[in-house]
């Protein structure tokens, strides 16, 4: 039986860089008016360019969740780490999944002991879940060798913020355990973006 980690990685060329999407899992139709409400099966419908890929034709979004992953200056880059395995979530789309996440990423190359930097576009549970796994009952970081980066608003708006119970939850078992390790760097990103290496600048959107 084939199974998903089996199935091709999607990649395009951006310049002489080779970006690989690292599926994690579909998520369900009722996604996409709960994220983009104002995206309207009939706003949706109206749009060629998002079929058959992106939406049916029925306006309703395709929408999963997904990492990037490139090799820039040398280093392993894995933008964004989904929703993660047997994390309690409100969400029951993202509440103790068991995916293959970590062979879809060496199934591209990039092998979680082999990852070099992860950037964390913004601190929501389904951009961050992977940052960790259990292991004999702890989480701890999937990504030892990595430096993790976010921007520094986004962790001080956190640190300040009156967190519902989900979300402290999200904060404990994917982000706290990789600032505990040390691994956790805060970068200002000013308007005009900041350079972290000579071919890779954060930029605020």
């Amino acid at each position: 039986m084939q199974t998903s980690s089996d199935t091709p990685v999607p990649s395009w060329a951006v310049g002489d860089i080779t970006v690989h999407r690292i599926d994690e899992t579909p998520l369900p139709p009722a996604t996409g008016p709960w994220l983009l409400p104002d995206a309207t099966p009939q706003v949706v419908a109206g749009q060629d360019w998002l079929r058959p890929h992106f939406a049916g034709a029925d306006g309703i979004l395709h929408i999963d969740s997904h990492s990037f992953a490139c090799v820039v200056d040398g280093l392993r880059v894995l933008v964004d780490t989904g929703i993660g395995n047997g994390k309690e979530r409100a969400n029951p789309a993202w509440h103790d999944l068991r995916t293959d996440y970590p062979e879809r990423l060496a199934a591209a190359g990039f092998p979680p002991d082999s990852v070099d930097l992860v950037i964390l576009t913004h601190l929501h549970a389904d951009h961050v879940g992977w940052n960790t796994r259990k292991a004999d009952g702890e989480w701890v970081p999937t990504f030892p060798a990595a430096r993790y980066l976010t921007a520094r608003a986004e962790r001080e708006f956190w640190a300040a913020y009156d967190m519902e119970e989900a979300r402290r939850q999200m904060f404990r078992d994917s982000v706290i355990p990789v600032e505990q390790a040390g691994l956790l760097d805060l970068v200002d990103v000013p308007a005009e973006g900041v350079r972290i290496t000579p071919g890779l600048r954060l930029v605020p959107t």
